[in-house]
């Protein structure tokens, strides 16, 4: 729980990401808290079609780059919304070279809990926008962000800090290992 700059985030702000994969998603779970939701109102929500800008707004975002990109510094983009809403990005380079049409086929679900102070949301990300499902082993780069609001300022929380002055998620050299790894034993 911290910010893009490495300081702590405010607690009322806890955040939990989960990764698993299966040989045809990955799927990315959240579960946030949170002190005010700054969302669509609800005659604007439309979670089966595409809401571009969702950063406007409080959303989970996941930068995934594949072995398979052109580029050292292209990426995928995919953001859900406390609503369900969704939006995926094809980051050829950051903030220069954006394909804003490509459709990933994601699928996302969500809830809030208002008495909890806790929305949840799930990304279900197919492979082919990868073009590709990994092996076992594979190591591919990922940073986790969120946007969220504490009395009224917005808070960039990201899993790993990617050191820049002002926020900024779009730096791939700050991304880290997401390795595939097979099932677990109880045991283990």
């Amino acid at each position: 729980d911290r910010l893009w700059n490495g300081e702590s985030a405010p607690a009322a702000l806890a955040t939990t990401a989960r990764l698993v994969w299966t040989a045809s998603h990955l799927w990315l779970g959240f579960e946030c808290g949170y002190a005010e939701l700054d969302i669509d109102a609800p005659a604007e929500i439309d979670a089966a079609t595409e809401r571009v800008a969702l950063w406007d707004r409080d959303v989970c975002e996941a930068f995934i780059r594949h072995p398979r990109e052109p580029r050292a510094d292209s990426y995928k983009e995919f953001e859900v919304a406390p609503t369900g809403q969704w939006c995926d990005l094809a980051i050829h380079t950051p903030r220069v070279d954006v394909d804003w049409r490509w459709n990933s086929g994601m699928e996302t679900a969500a809830s809030i809990d208002e008495t909890a102070r806790v929305f949840r949301a799930v990304m279900r990300l197919p492979f082919a926008a990868f073009d590709g499902a990994p092996v076992e082993g594979e190591r591919w780069a990922v940073n986790l962000f969120r946007i969220a609001r504490m009395d009224g300022a917005r808070q960039y929380l990201s899993y790993a800090a990617t050191g820049t002055r002002t926020p900024d998620f779009h730096v791939p050299a700050c991304f880290v290992p997401l390795v595939f790894e097979g099932p677990r034993s109880a045991a283990q």
